[in-house]
């Protein structure tokens, strides 16, 4: 029997899998594959913008917004105490995945149920936070 240390590449590789860079790894991935299906080289244009102009107006907005949303939550949560504040982030977490699942397998269906509109998935994500909330307000924070 060894007495060496020696890590398999397995081991290796998995200590390399930390939260924060799977998550930047799914997000960057995700907004690539978004990034290609926005952008058809054969889409006609009726007078609207192209998914290029889109793209470049969408991202420093969504940029910006962020940066917004984050001091607005930083005010509030020194309002707050830290287990409702930590209710609201774990709701928004649920309401995000959920919306963007929601979405993939809407896309699936897309030529028999049409498009998803923009205030349908904001309705999704208003109802999926919500039953985010209640969820872990009813079961706690570590269910």
């Amino acid at each position: 029997m060894s007495t060496t240390r020696e890590s398999s590449p397995w081991k290796r590789f998995f200590r390399f899998l930390k939260p924060d860079w799977m998550f930047c790894f799914i997000m960057l991935a995700g907004l690539g594959m978004l990034i290609i299906s926005i952008v058809e080289p054969n889409e006609v244009f009726d007078g609207t913008v192209s998914p290029i102009v889109r793209l470049f107006f969408l991202a420093p907005l969504t940029l910006l917004l962020s940066c917004v949303a984050t001091f607005a939550a930083a005010l509030d949560r020194r309002k707050t105490e830290d287990y409702y504040f930590q209710l609201m982030a774990n709701g928004a977490i649920v309401a995000a995945i959920t919306t963007i699942f929601v979405h993939m397998v809407w896309l699936i269906f897309a030529k028999q149920m049409g498009t998803l509109t923009a205030e349908s998935l904001i309705a999704i994500l208003m109802l999926s936070w919500g039953l985010g909330y209640f969820f872990y307000r009813i079961r706690g924070l570590t269910a």
